[in-house]
């Protein structure tokens, strides 16, 4: 192996919605990156891999790097779902690294936020999680998926328009702007958000999600509800992981840096421009893997 393919570094990026690949020197200096598809192992774990997969190898091509560059990479790896070890196994075992870590979306994506300092994440994508950094300890509220949880994100807001939707057809509610607008989407007619409802992905769901936010910035009011709704939970986790108000606050993922405007001015005003994503989290990880023997 030479000393010039013993430097590369690999970063990824996954979740619901794509993943995001990054190849770089010991530096970190980016040499190729990719994007690919959907990269949540929780549903739909074999495409999960055929994702990444393809995805590590376009950003090879890009980086124009040769296979045995590839294979003598250290790479770090944070995707969404991976709560476990067999989880994280069956992603890394298909990997063509020397080396490489798998680990939850959580810890690359506060570790690029925060650049390893200290303050709180609110992120906010497909799913969601709120952390908080304190020296070298990282607490967490949420990531628990979507069945369970993933409150304020993409996903949730779109599922919680979709129930408004129906509650609004059937007259308990009154229509709003932007329930009426996302029932002409499914044809003026309540059975095909049902049907649709039934089989959606947490990443469908969330293709709703703009819709709501671009309501609530023209005051509608069910569109106002929700992202208000998400604020409050985004306040109440905070709040739990004993989050003071002189720390920096970074509002990551596609719907999170919408939400600064519905939160209390206290956190408001706390809010900082992250200092890196998930895939420089990712990569910051992997420069810091020691030499396997």
């Amino acid at each position: 192996m030479s000393d010039q393919n013993s430097t590369i570094l690999a970063g990824i990026d996954g979740g619901g919605t794509g993943c995001r690949v990054a190849i770089a020197d010991a530096d970190r200096n980016i040499l190729g990156t990719a994007k690919g598809g959907p990269a949540n192992p929780t549903y739909t774990p074999q495409q999960a891999r055929d994702n990444i997969l393809a995805a590590i190898d376009a950003a090879r091509l890009d980086a124009g790097l040769d296979q045995a560059a590839i294979k003598s990479a250290r790479a770090y790896v944070g995707l969404a779902g991976i709560r476990n070890d067999a989880d994280a196994e069956f992603i890394a075992e298909i990997l063509p690294f020397k080396q490489a870590k798998v680990v939850e979306d959580r810890a690359t994506t506060v570790t690029g936020a925060l650049a390893g300092g200290d303050g709180a994440v609110a992120a906010i994508g497909t799913g969601s999680f709120v952390a908080r950094s304190t020296g070298d300890t990282t607490n967490y509220v949420g990531g628990w998926g979507f069945r369970l949880g993933d409150q304020a994100s993409g996903a949730w807001l779109g599922h919680n328009l979709l129930k408004q939707v129906i509650l609004c057809a059937d007259g308990v509610d009154p229509h709003s702007d932007l329930t009426r607008e996302t029932l002409v989407k499914y044809d003026n007619n309540p059975h095909t958000v049902y049907e649709f409802s039934n089989g959606a992905t947490p990443a469908e769901f969330g293709e709703l999600a703009p819709l709501v936010v671009t309501a609530a910035n023209k005051g509608d009011p069910v569109a106002t509800g929700l992202m208000r709704e998400g604020a409050d939970y985004i306040v109440k986790a905070l709040n739990t992981l004993g989050y003071r108000p002189d720390e920096p606050l970074c509002l990551t993922g596609g719907l999170g840096p919408h939400y600064a405007n519905f939160l209390p001015a206290s956190f408001a005003r706390q809010v900082v421009m992250p200092k890196g994503s998930a895939l420089d989290g990712a990569l910051l990880l992997a420069s810091m893997m020691g030499d396997a023997s």
